[in-house]
């Protein structure tokens, strides 16, 4: 009778665990970060520019979407919108970043944050939620966009992708203090 019981803890505790770390990857593939680095050489196209970009983009749960956004070189953009569209390709706009972003001014250019919900999604996403539109990032069919008043179609721009993809060009980020931080 004691090793019956043994056994049947054992197996429940080993059930348990599989059912911890089964769970675990799950979330951690469906909240995974993503990131895009921007540049004038990815805008279509390409625009002879000094200004680069870095964008991080998180979702804390399935109906909201934090961004942060680390620029130099512009301080005065006209429109920073994320769009559908390949590498290559422009797209429609989908989400207006602008709308409710806070900006921090920096001594090289502007740190933008915000979050947006499914009911900011416009273009081709709307009506769809976030978990949609985070399919579209994961595939690579959506990309960020900082347009200025020189380059009202983008002056920089970057695709957006899986933090971990091997794909990913970070030569053109740069790094202002401790930006790897959401707020």
């Amino acid at each position: 009778m004691k090793s019956y019981k043994t056994s049947y803890f054992m197996l429940l505790f080993v059930l348990s665990l599989v059912a911890t770390v089964g769970v675990t990857s799950i979330s951690g593939v469906a909240f995974a970060k993503k990131i895009a680095s921007l540049s004038g050489d990815q805008v279509v196209p390409p625009v002879s520019t000094n200004a680069t970009g870095h964008a991080t983009f998180k979702h804390p749960n399935s109906s909201t979407m934090n961004y942060k956004l680390n620029i130099t070189g512009i301080i005065h953009p006209n429109g920073i919108r994320i769009h559908m569209g390949k590498m290559g390709s422009n797209g429609e706009v989908i989400v207006d970043l602008m709308k409710q972003a806070k900006e921090q001014m920096t001594n090289v250019g502007m740190i933008i944050t915000g979050s947006f919900t499914a009911s900011d999604l416009i273009g081709p996403m709307q009506g769809k939620s976030i978990l949609d539109l985070v399919s579209s990032m994961k595939s690579g069919d959506t990309y960020v966009s900082v347009d200025t008043e020189k380059h009202p179609t983008g002056e920089i721009r970057g695709q957006i992708e899986l933090a971990n993809s091997p794909s990913l060009n970070v030569t053109n980020s740069i790094e202002i203090g401790n930006q790897t931080n959401m707020t």
